[in-house]
């Protein structure tokens, strides 16, 4: 289950970097929505780091 928690972690954070750089690469605010989206998958990282931080080594 480690394996599957890190390898979803990874595609949830590639997803949030690409929104974080197309947002750097716009010279306005970027829109709510995807200000939504990256404090979503924040919050999903954090999830699975707390759980992969609970499972038994």
């Amino acid at each position: 289950m480690r394996e599957r928690l890190t390898a979803l972690m990874k595609r949830l954070k590639d997803e949030q970097q690409k929104l974080l750089f197309a947002a750097a690469e716009s010279p306005t605010l970027p829109s709510l929505s995807t200000i939504q989206r990256v404090a979503d998958l924040e919050l999903n990282i954090a999830a699975i780091e707390n759980t992969l931080a609970e499972l038994p080594s």
